[in-house]
């Protein structure tokens, strides 16, 4: 059975800064985590004089230290925070953030501890398979791993403590190793609050995270907590916004890979939202969405034996989320204490153009595959017109069919293998390679139609290994060394404007891959750059199986997305394609389950209503092309 290491760290007791609601906090989260089955907790407590710096690394590395693969690591801390400007250039916000022990008030008191030495405590139990969770109750806690009383104090002189110096990747070739996952009171440049609340002296954030955790349970996403967190803090404090850093698709407290829609539904002061936007490439109003299910509580079976599936419209889109009003249904009102799953309709994205050619049998086989496929249409089928707002040209896509197999063509990445076409099973997977295809494309493609905020956006790529150099159209070329070492380049993300952006970096390959994996989001200060990888090299290499022989090559098409505030990540990620990719939906309710390739409904309708575009809202683009090459 998996074990729960907690370290709890509520502070009250500081010297002339005290807080009321920190003690409180972190007994509420051990009461909830007792109450739990499935796991067995183990539990450090550390309370007001107790709470050390010395104390709290030392549990941090001893208790849960003791965790292993299989377990799970949870601090939780809720007390005073606390930032300083740094010239670090690992730091996007331009500022460094430190928890502040009990003993570092005082003139000469202990240092604080600081994000980098934090961030690495925590990554290196990661490392051994552990599922490591950071809950930070504090001011400024959205960097701290890296009327209410605010939970901050200002930055003392004595403070100042040497960088610790610990790589987290140590320059290592591939990904980035394991890392933790944060929960975050507020952003990095934002502070907590605590209040009375319920006749108890409580911190906004932890309250709501536990109220969360009780209606969705431990087995919740983090996307789905952060979601119902999020607008409950926002709600009580419109100037704190609670802070997810980690993959919206796992589960809490254990870490795995969830099935399930990326897009979520909630209830908010604004009315019905789906955290989907102009920048995850819908453009009008009119989309439906259908609703899987509320998160933790209602599976897909459910639905269906509740009367069927229930749909949601979009009546108004912006940049991150959208706008919409339910449609045949009336939602009750335990249903807008919740998180309910959903999935588009096909045609909420504009469909790639597919032409087939070949023997009239295969012809026939594949085009019947296409037309019921998501995000298809076929060349002169007006059927699956889209209808709405666009601002390029979707992706024409060839199929050429026949002598048992058929071949793809028509796509930006590297050339496909045929594809067996012997049977209908083999020309639906005909149909899952176009539709694959065509979300790679709507990614690469992103745009938005007002330029402004683009321009104020660039992503470079500075040599460290290898050869470089960029050509007349701007691509960058890094070549092996001639002793067959791998070219290394940094990448960063600078933001031109004044105003902190939120940034996510996705690496297109030519493989039909998308990961944000360089940079999974975070806010980058006005005048000041984001650094893929925390600042440690980008390793660049052909993919696997394609042989490394002289002018073989890659690319990959480095893409920034920036907005005013945090951004759904999770529909940015696709695997590569390879004919084992789990398949798209072709009908009917299905949760996605196939890495990050999203799953649609067919619409109730033949087309799109459409409706008058809306203010595309601030964000932007910016692109690199990135071509690795073996000379």
């Amino acid at each position: 059975m998996r074990t729960v290491y907690a370290l709890l760290v509520g502070i009250d007791d500081y010297p002339r800064h005290p807080l009321n609601g920190c003690v409180n906090d972190v007994e509420a989260a051990e009461h909830w985590l007792r109450r739990q089955t499935g796991f067995v907790p183990e539990i450090l407590r550390l309370r007001d004089e107790r709470a050390t710096k010395a104390a709290v690394t030392e549990g941090i590395r001893h208790h849960l230290g003791r965790s292993g693969p299989g377990d799970t690591a949870l601090l939780w801390f809720s007390g005073h925070g606390s930032e300083e400007t740094t010239d670090d250039p690992r730091s996007a916000t331009g500022t460094c953030q430190a928890l502040v022990c009990h003993d570092s008030l005082d003139e000469g008191g202990q240092p604080l501890l600081q994000d980098t030495e934090l961030g690495a405590l925590l990554d290196e139990i990661a490392q051994d398979g552990t599922h490591v969770i950071a809950v930070l109750d504090c001011c400024h806690s959205g960097g701290a791993t890296r009327e209410a009383t605010a939970r901050g104090v200002a930055w003392r002189p004595w403070w100042r403590t040497a960088d610790p110096g610990v790589s987290r990747s140590a320059g290592a070739p591939g990904p980035v190793p394991r890392e933790h996952v944060l929960l975050a009171a507020c952003r990095p440049q934002e502070k907590a609050h605590e209040a009375l609340i319920d006749g108890l002296s409580r911190g906004y954030f932890s309250h709501a995270l536990l109220l969360a955790l009780d209606r969705l349970g431990p087995a919740a996403t983090y996307g789905a907590l952060h979601s119902l967190v999020e607008e409950r803090v926002r709600s009580a404090h419109h100037a704190q916004h609670p802070e997810l850093r980690g993959p919206e698709d796992r589960l809490f407290l254990y870490g795995d890979a969830a099935a399930g829609s990326p897009f979520l539904l909630r209830h908010t002061t604004a009315g019905w939202e789906v955290n989907c936007g102009y920048t995850h490439g819908l453009r009008a109003p009119g989309a439906e969405f259908t609703v899987i299910g509320a998160v933790g509580t209602i599976g897909q079976e459910d639905v269906r034996r509740a009367g069927g599936a229930r749909r949601v419209v979009v009546r108004e889109v912006r940049a991150e989320s959208s706008l919409v009003e339910p449609a045949d249904w009336r939602p009750g009102a335990d249903e807008r204490e919740t998180v309910h799953g959903v999935t588009p309709s096909a045609l909420a994205f504009p469909p790639a153009v597919v032409t087939v050619v070949g023997q009239p049998d295969a012809v026939r086989a594949v085009s019947a595959a296409v037309a019921s496929a998501p995000m298809l249409s076929l060349a002169g089928d007006r059927t699956g017109e889209w209808t709405g707002e666009w601002t390029g040209d979707a992706p024409a896509l060839l199929v050429e069919a026949g002598g048992g197999r058929a071949r793809v063509s028509g796509g930006g990445g590297h050339r496909l293998d045929p594809l067996p076409l012997r049977s209908s099973a083999d020309a639906d997977r005909v149909a899952d390679c176009l539709t694959h295809i065509a979300r790679w494309h709507q990614l690469r493609d992103l745009a938005n139609p007002d330029p402004w905020l683009s321009s104020l956006v660039r992503v470079t790529v500075e040599p460290l290994v290898g050869d470089f150099r960029y050509t007349v159209t701007g691509e960058a070329v890094c070549s092996y060394t001639r002793d067959g070492r791998e070219p290394q380049v940094r990448v960063r993300i600078h933001n031109d404007w004044v105003n902190p952006l939120w940034c996510v970096l996705l690496d297109l390959a030519d493989n039909y891959e998308s990961s944000p994996e360089l940079y999974e989001g975070e806010f980058v200060a006005g005048g000041n750059a984001g650094m893929a990888r925390r600042g440690e090299p980008v390793w660049l290499r052909l993919p696997p199986g394609r042989p490394v022989v002289r002018d073989a090559f890659a690319r990959d098409w480095l893409k920034a997305i920036v907005t005013e505030n945090e951004l759904n990540i999770a529909p940015f990620r696709l695997p590569a394609w390879s004919p084992g990719t789990s398949g798209a939906a072709r009908g009917g309710i299905v949760p996605a389950g196939g890495g990050g390739l999203l799953r649609f409904v067919p619409p109730r309708g033949g087309r799109l209503a459409g409706g008058p575009a809306h203010e595309v809202g601030r964000w932007g683009t910016a692109s690199v092309l990135v071509r690795t090459e073996v000379p």
